[in-house]
């Protein structure tokens, strides 16, 4: 009977710390807990025991979301969200869009994510499985656009949390920059976005831009910055030629009145041209792409103010370009210029008074070919498209120019005498 009695004493006792434990961590009774670790140090837990192994918390984080945002669609991710989901109400659960991680507004965060967060050790590729990646971005405390809202706890550990993307920091700003950038800025170029140079940046802008799918938020942007000087690359990057900086462009975005805007900081050495666009992740299929010669965008915009000043005076040369000559400069302007008037490759053929002055590879010809293509030698500026090519020292007989397109043929061409 003692014995039976002893038995029977200590699974009473342990059923009673047992459901006492359980009812002092409802509703995440299911996490582990021992009377004989320690169970009151905070974060102690959580450093060496799975605990909420199966994420059940995050309905509770879910629940958080919708008691926050009670009027609101709320994007989130993971998607893996099980029978958490299914709990609760159908009118919450029409609220909840399972996203990606690249659209998401909310990122739902377990265990080992908060483990790696609170101790400040990024998470990567080596040392968790990419299932439980939040978001490329969410690795180390101070992460710039995206901030711990919401934790749930179990004996003082971390089991699960709530990450927001911070919009609110810089929705205000943005909005601003955007009605300013509209107003008065000129675009480097235009695509499926326009794409500005402002306040030591580049803004991608939109005008008809809707917040994110999650189909459509796996597009991402290239950025390619070639510098005037290669010595300023950064160490990893010299061996391409460029640095590398490319990036979701759902991340740090701002979205409003159907419209959205990026901005992309720039380095602080001199860029001679830049390279983007977009493609679709994980098929490398460009979608649109861009290349912006900052160089010879800052000639080409000294070439329009010097005409629009009458330095040039009037026109040598008059056809889909006007054409003008001055202090050993050929500049070509044509007003509202549209898309594909700058696709055509431009021929520039130079007969000099004096045959000899050609170069000796060109002899033969009778004449020096400068040919360029518009992204080389001009830019946009406004609705008009301008470009300029340096003449030869020599003494010039007559030049020819105009467009073509190889295979093809010519799209327009002149001739004229150049009188020096």
């Amino acid at each position: 009977m003692a014995r039976r009695a002893l038995a029977y004493g200590v699974a009473c006792a342990g059923l009673i710390t047992t459901l006492t434990a359980m009812a002092a961590l409802h509703p995440n009774q299911n996490v582990y807990f021992n009377a004989l670790v320690d169970t009151k140090t905070p974060g102690a837990l959580g450093k060496n025991y799975d605990m909420d192994y199966w994420r059940l918390a995050y309905r509770q984080s879910l629940e958080y979301l919708l008691a926050q945002y009670p009027d609101d669609e709320l994007r989130v991710w993971p998607k893996w969200q099980g029978t958490q989901i299914i709990m609760l109400p159908q009118e919450d659960r029409d609220r909840i869009i399972s996203s990606n991680r690249h659209a998401a507004d909310f990122y739902l965060a377990d265990l080992f994510i908060m483990r790696e967060y609170l101790l400040d050790r990024p998470l990567t590729k080596n040392n968790r499985e990419p299932k439980i990646y939040i978001h490329p971005r969410i690795d180390t405390l101070g992460a710039p656009d995206q901030r711990l809202v919401h934790t749930i706890r179990a004996y003082g550990s971390a089991i699960a949390g709530v990450f927001a993307k911070d919009a609110a920091v810089y929705r205000a700003a943005y909005h601003d920059a955007y009605a300013d950038i509209a107003a008065n800025g000129d675009p480097l170029a235009r695509a499926d976005f326009e794409i500005y140079a402002y306040d030591g940046a580049l803004y991608y802008i939109g005008a008809d831009c809707p917040p994110p799918t999650p189909s459509r938020a796996d597009l991402r942007i290239f950025l390619r910055l070639f510098p005037v000087d290669p010595a300023d690359l950064p160490a990893a990057s010299r061996e391409n030629g460029f640095e590398n900086r490319g990036f979701w462009f759902n991340n740090r975005t701002a979205f409003f009145d159907g419209k959205c805007i990026h901005r992309q900081p720039l380095p602080d050495y001199p860029i001679e041209r830049i390279r983007t666009g977009q493609f679709v992740s994980g098929e490398e299929r460009l979608l649109w792409g861009a290349d912006i010669n900052l160089a010879a965008r800052a000639a080409a915009q000294a070439a329009h103010d010097s005409i629009a000043a009458g330095d040039y005076g009037a026109p040598v040369a008059q056809s889909d370009f006007d054409v003008y000559i001055r202090d050993g400069v050929l500049a070509y302007l044509k007003e509202h210029c549209a898309a594909g008037d700058t696709d055509a490759r431009f021929f520039l053929h130079i007969t000099p008074v004096d045959p000899a002055d050609l170069p000796v590879d060109m002899r033969e010809h009778g004449f020096e070919n400068r040919d360029f293509g518009f992204v080389e030698r001009g830019a946009r500026i406004g609705d008009k498209c301008v470009a300029e090519r340096e003449l030869p020292g020599y003494a010039i007989e007559r030049i020819r120019t105009g467009q073509f397109v190889i295979g093809e043929g010519r799209v327009w061409g002149v001739e004229f005498a150049a009188g020096r």
